[in-house]
């Protein structure tokens, strides 16, 4: 069949003529799809390719920050960002690298929570009037550390803590009620915020006086061993403690005179 749009000899073309014009739009429209495609394939690449950046920054400034609340937020925000670039970034996504970075994002999120809740038990403990002394000296990390330790006590009959010549089994700490405190025939009462045996923990040796709680009075207790190791472990710990002790001795001394 033919078409004919002029007179004579002019307008006029064969089907094969409309054949390979076709074929040319079509080639010449499957190249600019294909060249869009590679554009928008390049972008989408340069995009995700930034997440990987993001996530190395994220978790870097995670590890050059000192409060473990923000180091712990940052590496998991990383981790998270991680996840996405292992996911959009590859021509298929990488399910180990994934699996993995969601473990390390879990493993940071139950920390994260931990930390929080140690936080929330420390908040509720620095309240107490008894604590401002130790607050003075120790770090939030240190008095954390020094909490997880901790066995709360309430006396149910008159106990007694420390015999005097005799090591002391434990470091208490009395937080309500009033203990006494007996030496040479002389005696004295120490109300919360008093350290109980630590001349024992220091000088690993025998207590200096003997000390009994009434019932009802509340205390905290730190077995020596426990708080031995802990200190081997952060020395620094060890050296707030000293210092802290020292102050105690001090305040002490005052009331023995006073008295």
């Amino acid at each position: 069949m033919r078409f004919r749009t002029g007179g004579p000899g002019e307008g006029t073309y064969s089907p094969v003529d409309q054949g390979s014009g076709c074929r040319a739009v079509g080639q010449d429209r499957l190249q600019r799809c294909e060249r869009g495609w590679d554009l928008q394939s390049l972008d989408l690449a340069w995009s995700t390719g930034l997440l990987v950046h993001a996530a190395a920054l994220l978790q870097v400034f995670g590890f050059l920050n000192r409060k473990q609340l923000a180091l712990r937020s940052l590496t998991l925000a990383g981790s998270l960002v991680y996840l996405a670039y292992y996911y959009f970034h590859p021509e298929e996504p990488l399910w180990g690298a994934m699996f993995w970075s969601s473990i390390l994002a879990l493993a940071n999120l139950v920390g994260i929570v931990r930390l929080l809740l140690e936080r929330r038990a420390g908040d509720g403990n620095q309240h107490h009037d008894s604590f401002l002394n130790i607050m003075k000296v120790l770090t939030p990390g240190e008095f954390r550390r020094l909490m997880q330790m901790a066995e709360w006590r309430v006396a149910e009959k008159n106990t007694q803590l420390t015999r005097e010549g005799e090591v002391a089994p434990s470091l208490y700490f009395v937080t309500g009620g009033q203990v006494e405190v007996g030496r040479g025939g002389k005696g004295l009462t120490l109300g919360p915020g008093a350290f109980i045996g630590e001349i024992s923990f220091v000088l690993n040796g025998a207590a200096t006086a003997d000390v009994c709680a009434p019932a009802g009075t509340e205390y905290i207790e730190w077995p020596q061993a426990t708080l031995r190791k802990a200190v081997d472990r952060t020395p620094s710990l060890g050296i707030s403690l000293e210092r802290l002790f020292n102050q105690e001795l001090a305040r002490k001394l005052v009331t023995s005179w006073n008295h």
